[in-house]
């Protein structure tokens, strides 16, 4: 096929098409934008960017919340041709003056009501930063017009993301211009997001998933877009009934909050929702069953990664409960063995991928862009596809226990927690063991009005495991410790084993 058109073509062409139609409906903070007035709105930013001589590949700073500020400002710089930087400074934290130094951004567009610890990384980083409040009225004298200089072509850096690491600290991603335009084209088509379609996200903007799904797919299509600043659960499911929301983004965390805190609601009472998306962390079988029984609401599941975008995707008219579906539109997906060989299906291996989706760099340092193969990337995720290609992740291989020479895959332990009808969440880990090189070690939450030992789990899993499997300790804990995106954060369950774990384990 053709190359999907980048954002300048997409803003120009659907404000053509749907005028003072709504694109944007913020719900916390209340704010709109029309699908005109997001064009005019990204047309004064590259007239701004272009009056400061901002040449292609300089990145452009954004840190703040989701809002209608942070959704203007990240298609007006990619219009312009320059790289976007949206960071989360909550998230960041602490890790935001390094994150800053190696971006060494040419410009840094941020909200001061992101407190303290952001106004005085920014201060700190040296570049030209430019708030939100003095920003605006700036742009408001910019014309709404086409800005005659833009920059960068399709294979310059249109995005610059930071994921964060379940082990390690931050690091940057790097996709082109004609990158992203692929990735946002793929799983808009998989979800067959439509023109009629509101799509409900309220995952940080300086994500890559919703940034291709929630951002880029639904300027695509032309999909209405509904925006909160995070979660509620108190509000999650008037947003959805007010708002005529009918697809809504889902993680394994929100999901199994709906389950341990009920809300006495059905797919029944929201006949638009078509369905509710599961990504960014592994989904039980269980759980999904679980929720689609109570709330009546399909759950369609997909699977991404920042240096390779949405990977696999289940069509909604298709599901397989346990399946992330399908490789995406543009990704070129196989599972190799140890020895780099394709493997049969059924047959459990890694996970490689490749395609157009592909991003191109890792920012490793300061100015120090280290390249992503682009001809096969090895995700680290175990998986296997069967005959009719949908892919099935079977765990992480860096996650591996590797217990008396033998490979236990920490996913199935955890599966077979959240089996017991008292769990509400759990984790397995592998520790250090002078016998058997590592040990395995389970983390366990309750179900709210519930109460669950560790030997009552051991015993759980002795009934469903080989014995060898079985995790030589479980700690019952409150919540399982998690990463802003879902994840099972590992350096915080090392740290609960450091501080309440055995020394040694028998």
């Amino acid at each position: 096929m053709t190359r999907p058109p980048d954002v300048d073509a997409l803003l120009g062409e659907q404000a053509r098409r749907f005028g003072d139609r709504v694109y944007l409906e913020c719900v916390d903070p209340p704010g709109r934008l029309t699908f005109a007035q997001l064009d005019a709105s990204c047309h004064r930013v590259a007239h701004f960017l272009a009056e400061r001589g901002v040449r292609a590949n300089e990145r452009i700073t954004v840190l703040g919340d989701n809002g209608p500020a942070f959704v203007m400002l990240f298609f007006g710089i990619l219009r312009y041709g320059a790289t976007v930087n949206p960071l989360n400074a909550e998230v960041l934290g602490p890790d935001l003056p390094r994150v800053l130094y190696d971006v060494a951004p040419r410009l840094v567009l941020w909200d001061r009501a992101l407190g303290d610890q952001a106004t005085a990384a920014v201060a700190a980083c040296g570049a030209e930063a430019i708030a939100f409040d003095e920003l605006f009225p700036r742009l408001a004298e910019q014309p709404a017009s086409p800005c005659p200089r833009r920059v960068g072509g399709p294979h310059d850096l249109a995005v610059l993301d930071y994921t964060s690491g379940t082990t390690a600290a931050a690091k940057g991603v790097a996709l082109t211009h004609e990158a992203f335009a692929y990735g946002c084209d793929g799983p808009a088509r998989r979800f067959d997001l439509r023109e009629s379609d509101r799509v409900l996200e309220y995952r940080s903007l300086a994500w890559a998933s919703p940034q291709l799904l929630s951002l880029g797919g639904t300027l695509h299509t032309g999909t209405g877009l509904v925006l909160a600043r995070r979660f509620s659960h108190h509000q999650f499911f008037d947003w959805i009934r007010d708002q005529r929301v009918s697809i809504v983004i889902g993680v394994p965390t929100v999901i199994n909050m709906l389950l341990d805190r009920p809300v006495a609601l059905t797919g029944a009472d929201l006949p638009g929702l078509r369905f509710m998306t599961s990504s960014s962390a592994p989904l039980s079988v269980d759980r999904q069953l679980e929720f689609e029984d109570r709330y009546r609401i399909p759950i369609v599941q997909g699977c991404g990664m920042t240096e390779a975008g949405w990977m696999a995707g289940n069509p909604p008219d298709a599901r397989r409960v346990g399946s992330i579906g399908p490789p995406m539109p543009h990704v070129v997906a196989s599972i190799i063995s140890e020895t780099g060989a394709a493997c049969a299906p059924g047959e459990e291996g890694e996970l490689l991928v490749s395609g157009r989706q592909m991003a191109s760099a890792y920012l490793t340092a300061r100015d120090r862009l280290e390249p992503i193969p682009q001809d096969g990337f090895l995700t680290g995720d175990l998986a296997r596809v069967d005959a009719d290609g949908y892919l099935y992740v079977t765990g992480r291989k860096k996650d591996l226990i590797i217990r008396g020479g033998v490979n236990v895959a920490p996913a199935e332990i955890t599966t077979a927690l959240l089996a017991h009808a008292a769990v509400a969440d759990a984790a397995t880990i592998g520790v250090p063991d002078a016998v058997y090189g590592e040990a395995i070690v389970s983390f366990v939450c309750a179900r709210a009005g519930h109460r669950v030992s560790p030997s009552e789990m051991r015993e759980h899993c002795g009934a469903r495991l080989a014995a060898f499997k079985v995790p030589a300790h479980v700690i019952v804990v409150d919540a399982i410790p998690k990463t802003e995106r879902g994840k099972v954060a590992r350096r915080a369950l090392e740290q609960l084993w450091r501080e309440r774990g055995a020394p040694s384990v028998p």
